[in-house]
């Protein structure tokens, strides 16, 4: 067969090479497509820190409209947790792995409620109780890449931990 017959066929994953592209996993696809090279991880870093950190510290002016406040800081919370200097698969890989799992689920789970209780029941209550739930599982999962830095905390609040590192 021609050269470039084989060439179309692998890039239209007719052939044994693209069974196997096949089989990789939805995150090894998502890495493979999103790789970029250290220059544009740290610009695109850099700029979704950045309007995450506005959208966060602007999120205050809003505090009387609960659905606006919940919304921004929300926002501006999931750009603040940037997957551009690892990629998405190895942050995925990281957000759930055994050290972070837990306040993984709890930051995605008050970050759906927070969006829940604005939008659908418009409680200011409900909104206040989950951005704290939500600050609370962010500052704990960010901890857990700083050496000693959840240990830290427990010390500075006074409880001691069995766990170090």
């Amino acid at each position: 067969m021609p050269q470039w017959f084989d060439k179309l066929k692998t890039n239209l994953g007719l052939n044994e090479d693209g069974e196997a592209q096949q089989e990789q996993t939805l995150l090894q696809q998502m890495n493979e497509a999103t790789t970029l090279d250290r220059t544009q991880r740290a610009i695109g870093f850099l700029t979704c820190v950045g309007i995450g950190l506005l959208l966060s510290f602007m999120a205050p002016m809003f505090i009387f409209r609960p659905t606006k406040f919940a919304m921004i800081y929300s926002l501006g919370n999931v750009l603040s947790i940037t997957m551009f200097l690892m990629g998405p698969a190895t942050q995925m890989a990281r957000m759930f792995d055994s050290r972070r799992w837990i306040s993984t689920a709890v930051y995605l789970t008050s970050l759906v409620l927070t969006m829940v209780s604005a939008l659908v029941f418009h409680s200011v209550l409900l909104c206040i109780v989950f951005i704290v739930i939500q600050f609370c599982a962010l500052v704990w999962y960010a901890l857990s890449y700083i050496p000693y830095g959840q240990a830290t905390l427990m010390r500075l609040l006074g409880r001691e931990t069995a766990e170090t590192g």
